[in-house]
């Protein structure tokens, strides 16, 4: 940040230079009056903005009545021509109109961080044919740069940065711009100037070039010799490359600044990537995929600021580090070995972070002596901080971030003297010791505070007033007691689970009512009790609750309605009771519901038809839910685990469990914004050990319907649901055959159908479920031989005791003769499939008959309806006759002739 701050004095300087020099023009020149025309074309110019008197400069000009003096603009002190236009930074909004082409002599011109409201890119531009100097940063235009811009052959600065609605499909025209010194076109789309390297190398004179988030493709490898060079901003694109060749020759010895932030880099970070970059004073190589050892950085003598976070680098550093370091940032790697050696000599420090990495080492505080410290994160490494408790920093932390670090079993005193943070990670320190009284009224600014994971003991101040300005306190995994705390009003996140917490939550609801910012409350584990209060009308941008295992009792507040953006309701292993409140149905943004384990009643069917469809975790285990499971459950197409076990629910397992297209495999796992994942699959560990399994198991995609009293057969439309992980139909009443597709349950690790009255052979395929560790279908009524191969070779007798007519391995009874299995359990009929044919059959029988009586009444009808018209007609009953007799006589003739002809060759042979 140096060198921009250097360049940021160096503009400054140089502006104050130009004001001086137009004020000493001014007073020389006080007789120059601008062009009349020209000056009307800046009033014409000024009423295109909306509200101009907004304008500290454009306010000014109705007061003087020649434009040369007017703030903003310059003339030339012969012509009387303006020559500059600057009104950047003034926030008008209006019309980039044409009448600035009655300025044909204007050689500065800058609009920028004005907004013309998305206005097409103006052509008209490239007519001011002396420009020199073009600032339209953040001006809101879109559409194409036009090309023409390559005319403006006496340009040396061009500045479209933030352009973030412009583009451009190639920069061949840029190679004109001799002249040109700064570029920038940052935010402008550049995905399709494929050789904007090539182009832009024939600016010789070029000094900076920012393309920050400009889709840049991938990089081509090209020569290129930027001798001039000394800001080189590439942050933010798709470079898809090691580290760029050209940077390590002889055109890097001028950089002083150089960003390839997030433009995926990859491959090993050459030893003599930065040997010639004397001038270096930024590098940021941040968020790429850089691999290898930190090079020697001996030569960047001038570097200031170092960030090569967020990649994949590994090994020790580097003996010596630039000694004028004020930033270090090499967090997320894969960094090793000792740090204080290398960090002592760098006494400029202002921001250290070395965070999550694999450094192991012993700091004491003479290896913190930085005056200037303003940022310490030595989190996530495995570093004991030896520190006196008389120990006086010589800095001011804003940040201190001492995550997994070994602090010692005592309250470190050095935090003492730390008044001015905003935020402290003082987490999985091993601190047993109580918080002292004035650590909570350090420091008035602190926004997040993070002390979990240690043994802190005593109760917690209310720190409302001390704390305003906190947002985040995670005070969880502790051995805090005592009554909740109040929070202050700009509370986003409040986790205190996992300690011994008691009483109501009435402060809750207090301080709810002052605060309309809290997102994620967990105050789960604790030992808290009482009624929920119905106050939750005011939590409406609650995004998390989990206010499960504790002593809560009475029923589900009415208000749990009023919070729509909830994404998360945890309630579990409670003493919560009656039926769930209708208001539920409003809580269409839900994701993940467990309200396992209390003594809620009720028939399901109700609440589960207008629950969100959006619902990916439904927890309903151990309450005393009744009815059936109602078909509207198949509407939650996003569904991961469904657990309704332990309940009394009755009726069949509905068969449009297909339409969990999740499970099915149809749409894609939906992302978890806090992925409660872990806990729940902690809490089907336990579930199993309880019934005695001891597998190291974990479940994603699970559906548990266990010890309820379902009943009618297991639908194969199950077996759809490829990506089932774990299936628990136990302690039912469900019968009839196992599905014979299951083996298209590719993904199932657990599956459980015992103390059922399930009948037929266990399917041969159901040995393809290779990652099956856990199977039990005991006690059902299960026959003929047990399936060998793969994983159910591992099943003991424990997986298969109670069906008698079961038989082979592990099971001490044998087999004998042959049995059909998958031609008796999947081709034979069942019941309802014979049925189905004999009804068939019955129905062809009556058709065929049908048909033939049809025809008989068909015949019996036309022949006498025939011989009755001839008796009634005379005259038909004579031409009938004749017509007989007619034929008669010609078959006779016909016969009497042919018939000697035909045997007479015969005889004629003979």
């Amino acid at each position: 940040m140096e060198g921009v701050n250097l360049l940021l004095v160096l503009l400054l300087i140089a502006s104050s230079t130009i004001l001086d020099g137009l004020i000493l023009c001014r007073a020389m020149n006080s007789d120059i009056l601008c062009d009349e025309n020209e000056k009307n074309a800046l009033i014409k110019f000024r009423q295109g903005f909306r509200d101009p008197s907004r304008s500290m400069i454009m306010s000014s000009w109705m007061l003087e009545e020649n434009c040369c003096n007017w703030k903003g603009v310059e003339c030339d002190n012969t012509t009387g021509h303006v020559i500059t236009l600057d009104l950047h930074q003034q926030f008008l909004q209006g019309e980039f109109g044409t009448y600035l082409l009655g300025l044909s002599h204007l050689r500065h011109l800058d609009l920028s961080q004005n907004d013309f409201l998305e206005a097409l890119f103006p052509d008209f531009i490239c007519k001011f044919k002396y420009l020199e100097y073009l600032n339209l940063h953040k001006t809101n235009f879109r559409g194409s740069i036009p090309v023409c811009l390559g005319n403006l052959s006496r340009l040396q600065l061009l500045d479209l940065g933030d352009g973030f609605s412009l583009r451009v499909d190639s920069l061949q025209w840029i190679q004109h711009l001799s002249n040109m010194r700064i570029l920038d076109l940052s935010g402008v789309d550049l995905n399709n100037a494929k050789t904007w390297l090539h182009d832009i190398n024939f600016l010789r004179s070029l000094v900076e070039l920012r393309l920050s988030s400009c889709q840049l493709p991938k990089l081509l490898p090209v020569f290129v010799n930027f001798t001039s060079l000394q800001v080189l901003d590439l942050s933010l694109n798709y470079l898809d490359v090691p580290f760029p060749s050209w940077l390590v020759n002889t055109s890097s010895q001028s950089l002083v600044y150089l960003n390839l932030k997030r433009s995926l880099l990859h491959g090993l970070l050459p030893n003599t990537a930065f040997g010639n970059m004397y001038s270096l004073r930024v590098l940021d190589l941040s968020d790429n995929s850089i691999r290898g050892k930190l090079p020697s950085f001996e030569n960047m003598t001038s570097v200031t600021s170092l960030d090569i976070s967020r990649n994949s680098l590994q090994g020790k550093l580097p003996p010596t580090l630039p000694s004028k370091l004020k930033r270090l940032d090499l967090s997320s790697n894969n960094l090793e070995g000792t740090l204080a050696s290398s960090i002592a000599q760098l006494r400029q420090l202002v921001v250290l972070n070395v965070a999550w990495n694999s450094f192991n080492d012993s700091i004491t505080e003479h290896f913190l002596n930085f005056s200037d410290l303003r940022v310490l994160d030595l989190s996530s490494n495995s570093i004991i901080l030896n520190i006196t408790a008389t120990w006086m920093p010589p800095f001011q932390l804003d940040i201190i971030g001492l995550m997994s670090c070994q602090l010692g079993t005592q309250f470190p005193q050095w935090f003492h003297t730390q008044k001015d943070f905003s935020f402290i990670d003082i987490s999985h320190g091993n601190i047993s010791d109580k918080v002292p009284d004035w650590f909570w009224n350090l420091s008035p600014k602190v926004q997040h505070m993070n002390l979990s994971l240690n043994y802190f003991r005593g109760e917690v101040p209310q720190v409302t007033s001390r704390l305003a300005s906190l947002e985040k306190l995670d005070l969880s995994q502790n051995n805090f007691h005592g009554p909740l705390p109040h929070f202050s009003s700009k509370m986003k996140m409040l986790i205190l689970s996992r300690n011994s917490f008691n009483g109501a939550i009435s402060p809750v609801c207090e301080s709810l009512v002052m605060n309309n910012s809290l997102m994620f409350l967990d105050l789960s584990f604790n030992n808290l009790s009482g009624t929920l209060s119905d106050c939750w009308r005011y939590g409406n941008n609650l995004a998390v609750l989990k206010l499960g295992n504790n002593n809560l009792s009475g029923e589900i507040p009415h208000s749990f309605g009023y919070l729509e953006t909830l994404r998360y309701l945890q309630l579990n292993n409670n003493r919560l009771s009656k039926n769930l409140p209708s208001s539920l149905k409003s809580l269409q943004e839900l994701k993940f519901l467990d309200l396992s384990r209390n003594c809620l009643s009720g028939n399901i069917s109700s609440f589960l038809r207008e629950t969100s469809q959006k619902l990916m975790l439904l927890l309903l285990r151990n309450n005393k839910f009744d009815g059936n499971i109602p078909l509207q459950i198949c509407q939650l197409k996003n569904l991961i685990i469904l657990d309704l076990s332990s309940n009394a629910l009755s009726g069949t397992i509905p068969k449009c469990v297909k339409n969990f297209l999740t499970l099915a495999g149809v749409e894609e796992f939906p992302s978890l914004v806090y992925g409660p994942y872990e806990e729940y699959r902690k809490d089907v560990m336990l579930m199993l050990k309880e019934r005695g399994y001891d597998h190291s198991v974990f479940f994603y995609a699970v559906i548990d319907l266990s010890d309820n009293h379902l009943s009618g057969e297991i639908p194969e439309e199950i077996t759809i649901l490829v990506r089932l992980q774990a299936l628990n139909l136990s302690r039912n009443n469900l019968t009839g055959a196992i599905p014979c597709d299951i083996s298209k349950l590719q993904h199932l690790e657990a599956l459980d159908l015992s103390r059922n009255y399930l009948s037929s052979f266990l399917p041969s395929s159901i040995v393809e479920l290779s990652m099956l560790a856990i199977a039990n279908f005991s006690f059902n009524s299960l026959t003929g031989k047990i399936p060998i191969g793969r994983q159910f070779l591992t099943f003991d007798n424990s997986s298969y005791i109670g069906n008698p007519e079961l038989c082979g391995m592990p099971l001490s009874k044998s087999c004998s003769g042959h049995f059909p299995e998958d031609v008796t359990h999947c081709n034979t009929p069942k019941k309802k499939d014979v049925q189905a044919i004999h009804q068939h059959e019955e129905d062809n029988w009556l058709d065929e008959s049908s048909f033939y009586i049809s025809m008989v009444i068909g015949f019996i009808t036309s022949f006498w309806l025939f011989w009755a018209t001839l008796l009634v007609k005379t005259s038909w009953r004579h031409a009938y006759m004749r017509y007989l007799n007619k034929m008669g006589n010609n078959i006779y003739v016909f016969v009497a002739i042919r018939l000697p002809n035909k045997h007479r060759p015969s005889k004629m042979k003979d």
